[in-house]
């Protein structure tokens, strides 16, 4: 479909990329810089609230300070890790309390981060993805449908995990490797503002960007015109 002149937004497929400099009005027909002017400008107003100003402010400070130049690079060069600028960020924002949403198969991972928060002196709310110990019964798994039938498995409890670090009173949550669709429970139900520190990728080592790069080779069956049918049938639990 060609973007120039259709309608729908797809910035994704976009062959000029100019919104990020001066010729930012210079894009397809069906640039949202266009087509959604009111929409920006609207929005606009929000960035000025007295809520979230000073975040927004921060956030492109500490977006900026991630990159250094070098001599021998005619770019930018980046010049922190992620987790640097969460630190930061929480530091410039002058947060004292953090709240960590995690799954229990990144407890590890999370014990280290909860650390490192701390070692830069935040006070830490850690909460796991299974505390309560609910059965996925109570929201209607069947046997067949647990990771190891047969045996007692806890649900994943994001809504708790999120009503915890409200009740708390967590000033910024960092939400690390939460399943798909449990992350989105937490997001909705939280509070504070969440930022993500990782994400759930059981097979990539968290890292899904992998089935990106290398969709043309190693997952090139990512690319089959009839996936989503095949990803249906394969995980399908017959009655």
């Amino acid at each position: 479909m060609n973007s120039e002149t259709n309608s729908l937004i797809e910035c994704a497929r976009c062959t000029k990329r100019v919104c990020a400099g001066a010729k930012y009005l210079d894009g397809p027909d069906n640039c949202p810089t266009k087509t959604q002017a009111d929409v920006i400008g609207s929005t606009m107003k929000r960035y000025h609230s007295a809520a979230l100003a000073e975040f927004a402010r921060l956030a492109s400070v500490v977006e900026g300070a991630a990159y250094t130049h070098v001599p021998w690079a005619k770019s930018p060069t980046p010049l922190t890790t992620r987790l640097e600028e969460i630190i930061r960020l929480a530091q410039e924002m002058g947060y004292k309390k953090l709240g960590v949403a995690f799954c229990v198969g990144l407890s590890r991972e999370a014990e280290v981060l909860v650390s490192l928060l701390e070692n830069c002196g935040f006070e830490v709310v850690s909460v796991c993805c299974k505390m309560g110990g609910v059965a996925k019964e109570e929201i209607g798994i069947k046997e067949k449908e647990k990771i190891a039938p047969g045996q007692y498995e806890s649900m994943c409890n994001p809504i708790a995990q999120a009503e915890i670090l409200n009740k708390e009173r967590c000033d910024f949550n960092i939400m690390l490797g939460l399943c798909v669709g449990h992350d989105s429970l937490f997001l909705k139900h939280a509070k504070a503002l969440t930022t993500v520190f990782a994400v759930k990728d059981r097979l990539l080592g968290h890292n899904p960007l992998a089935a990106i790069y290398l969709s043309q080779s190693y997952y090139r069956r990512l690319r089959s015109p009839d996936l989503a049918s095949k990803l249906a049938n394969n995980h399908s639990v017959p009655d």
